[in-house]
C-alpha cells in the first residue's frame, strides 16, 4: 500500500474497525446498503459499501486496498467460485467467502 493510500480520505482505521465491529455484534446485512460482491449481477465498476467478517478478513482487505468508499472492477463474476477483481492496477483473485464478505453497490 502506498503512501498516498494510506493519507487518503477514504481511508480510516477505525472506520474500517468499527464496521468490524457491527457485524460482531450481529448488525443485520442489509443496514449496510449493498449487496455480497458473490450475488452482483454483472461485470463492471461497483463500490465497496462495507467489509463483513471478522478481524483477520477485514485486516487482509484493507492491506489489498478493499477499503469502504473504494471502486473496484468485477472481472469474472464467481457464481459461487472464485471471483477476480481489479483495483489499483493489480488483478486480485478472491474465494467465494470472502467476496461474500463484500458489500457493492453500483459506483
Amino acid at each position: 500500500m502506498t503512501k498516498d493510500a494510506l493519507n487518503s480520505p477514504s481511508f480510516s482505521l477505525s472506520d474500517i474497525t468499527a464496521q468490524c465491529q457491527r457485524r460482531k455484534k450481529g448488525v443485520p446485512r442489509s443496514t449496510s446498503g449493498g449487496t455480497p460482491l458473490s450475488e452482483t449481477c454483472c461485470n463492471g465498476r461497483v463500490r465497496v459499501c462495507a467489509i463483513n467478517g471478522d478481524r483477520r478478513i477485514c485486516a487482509q482487505m484493507a492491506n489489498l486496498g478493499v477499503l469502504p468508499g473504494s471502486e473496484i472492477e468485477l472481472l469474472c463474476k464467481g457464481g459461487g467460485q472464485q471471483c477476480m477483481i481489479k483495483i489499483n492496477d493489480s488483478t486480485i483473485s478472491l474465494d467465494a467467502l470472502t467476496a461474500a464478505n463484500i458489500l457493492v453497490a453500483p459506483a
